[in-house]
């Protein structure tokens, strides 16, 4: 794709940049303030700050500078310019260590339209609070057709997607994981780099701001493997996680405005899905998109070594202390 057709200019020196206008409702207008430290001022000063930095970075060639990727970042740091900057340096390195991963996400793709059709993601609304809700039935991964780095692909198509909304942004998200359907091949297909790559992108890498995930009828076969993947996270990020022995259990964490109807609710599940495939093929080249930029891969990874750019963290524990499991 030309520079030229980019939905994103990714020069990092533009002639002018794009003028932001807060557009969300009410809501999170109150929760950027109370949450992130973000009002007008904040706002347009780093914004400013950052793209100074971008401009004067000789190791950053290309980069988007408009304010609704940046504010990403910003968001992600409670508007702390320095640490914004280095959350964008670790989110640029990793899309140019894993290309395989993290490149040329084309919702269009025939093996991304099959694993699309199966739905293991929807996003079934925002609460009350404004984090946006997200469901994961991981049965609905078909271990028989494809691969983990095909999954990861998919699982990097939903995080850009979701990254470009500012609700999701601000308000941070709720994620609900029923494991219905699964077997210990679900689990055992990943490798242990695989596993820290993906703890690394979920809880370093991506400017992922997380309220809760709970989760529910986790096999005993794959306590395990999460114990694993568990220990490449960080202990704020264990704190949050919930696993329940019941279905019933996930339900009662559901508020009604996003629970489908097949966990109990009145909300369409079948219409929920198209709207979220929907929103995906909408941004399908504001995605393809980011591949334009491009930064000196060989400086950042000498400054990151292997353990600090994908962390080894602490032995995870037992799962009834790391997954609060009821």
């Amino acid at each position: 794709m030309a520079a030229n057709q980019l939905p994103f200019a990714v020069d990092k020196c533009p002639k002018e940049y794009d003028e932001y206008k807060f557009t969300l409702p009410a809501l999170y207008r109150e929760v950027a303030k109370e949450e992130l430290r973000e009002d007008e001022l904040v706002r347009e000063k780093a914004l400013t700050e950052m793209r100074h930095w971008i401009a004067e970075n000789p190791y950053i060639f290309k980069c988007r500078t408009d304010a609704k990727f940046l504010l990403r970042f910003l968001r992600f740091r409670q508007f702390s310019v320095p640490m914004a900057c280095e959350a964008l340096e670790r989110y640029l390195t990793v899309r140019e260590l894993y290309p395989g991963w993290f490149k040329k996400l084309d919702c269009n793709d025939p093996i991304m339209q099959e694993i699309l059709d199966y739905e293991p993601f929807t996003y079934i609304g925002q609460d009350s609070a404004g984090r946006a809700a997200f469901l994961i039935r991981f049965g609905r991964f078909n271990i028989e057709k494809h691969s983990p780095s095909q999954d990861a692909r998919y699982m990097a198509l939903i995080l850009e997607t979701v990254l470009e909304w500012e609700e999701f942004q601000i308000g941070s998200c709720q994620v609900f994981v029923d494991y219905r359907g699964c077997t210990v091949g679900h689990f055992d297909k990943w490798s242990t780099s695989e596993l820290k790559i993906m703890m690394d992108v979920f809880s370093r890498s991506y400017p992922l701001r997380y309220g809760e995930i709970h989760g529910a009828k986790l096999p005993k076969q794959a306590v395990p493997i999460i114990e694993t993947f568990l220990s490449f996270a960080n202990p704020k990020l264990r704190e949050k996680i919930n696993c329940y022995p019941t279905i019933e259990e996930l339900e009662k964490r559901l508020e009604p405005a996003c629970k489908p109807t097949t966990y109990g609710g009145t909300v369409d599940f079948e219409e929920l899905n198209r709207s979220f495939r929907k929103r995906i093929e909408e941004q399908r080249e504001i995605v393809l998109g980011l591949d334009g930029m491009a930064i000196d891969v060989d400086h950042y990874t000498s400054v990151w070594d292997a353990e600090e750019v994908l962390p080894e963290a602490a032995a995870a524990g037992t799962m009834l202390e790391q997954l609060n499991i009821k």
